[in-house]
């Protein structure tokens, strides 16, 4: 087997950091590389760190970004720690930034995106959050990738030390772990997502889109 180099963003997330971990173990991966704001703080032999600030503009890690067999995309912002614009920006702009340069330096490459429950591919959605999240889908959709994953997680509990910010979300954990060990099915914890991505990614996928169901039968959960 072909070992593989692995492009991942939102690596110091909640979500990016578990898939990270998971592709640090695996034998099929020869190189990763990490495109961020800051750097995780991981010492292997396999990573190599990049901070870059400007995600509109990729350019200067054009280099970088060959011979990417696999991208995996968990650069993410919560909708209420921005402006309306910013989240768009973020989730869109960036997105699409790198699957422009990508589609010259690595068109073989296999593109995962960590997407939402509840996305609107049709964009009509008059909440925000449903809205962008489709149109970020869409811009996937429309690269000429060979192959292209999104995943659309339900509830994801975390089980490491990151964890989504903001005081409202520190109040609510507890009722939503209460919630989530009476009813698993309506989520999927953070290592258990990003093991899913990681496989699909690596071995490739019978679905486009996964919905949290089909992350749950990935892990054999019921």
């Amino acid at each position: 087997m072909d070992k593989k180099n692995i492009l991942i963003t939102g690596a110091t997330g909640m979500v990016g950091s578990q898939a990270l971990q998971h592709l640090l173990h695996l034998n099929e991966v020869e190189k990763i590389i990490s495109v961020g704001r800051r750097e995780t703080g991981i010492q292997n032999t396999k990573l190599k760190e990049i901070t870059h600030n400007n995600f509109l503009d990729l350019q200067p890690l054009r280099e970088e970004l060959k011979q990417i067999d696999v991208c995996i995309y968990c650069l993410a912002v919560y909708q209420n720690q921005v402006s309306k614009e910013k989240y768009e920006e973020i989730t869109c702009g960036y997105q699409k930034a790198l699957t422009d340069i990508l589609e010259e330096t690595s068109p073989k490459a296999t593109f995962t995106l960590f997407g939402a429950a509840g996305a609107d591919s049709k964009e009509k959605s008059k909440t925000t959050f449903a809205k962008i999240k489709g149109r970020a889908e869409n811009l996937l959709l429309k690269t000429s990738f060979p192959e292209k994953y999104i995943f659309r997680p339900g509830y994801i509990h975390p089980t490491g030390n990151r964890k989504p910010p903001g005081l409202a979300y520190k109040l609510m954990l507890p009722v939503l772990g209460f919630l989530f060990k009476l009813f698993p099915s309506l989520g999927i914890t953070d290592k258990a997502l990003a093991k899913a991505m990681v496989t699909v990614s690596l071995d490739g996928g019978d679905l486009l889109i996964y919905e949290n169901s089909d992350i749950r039968k990935i892990n054999k959960l019921p």
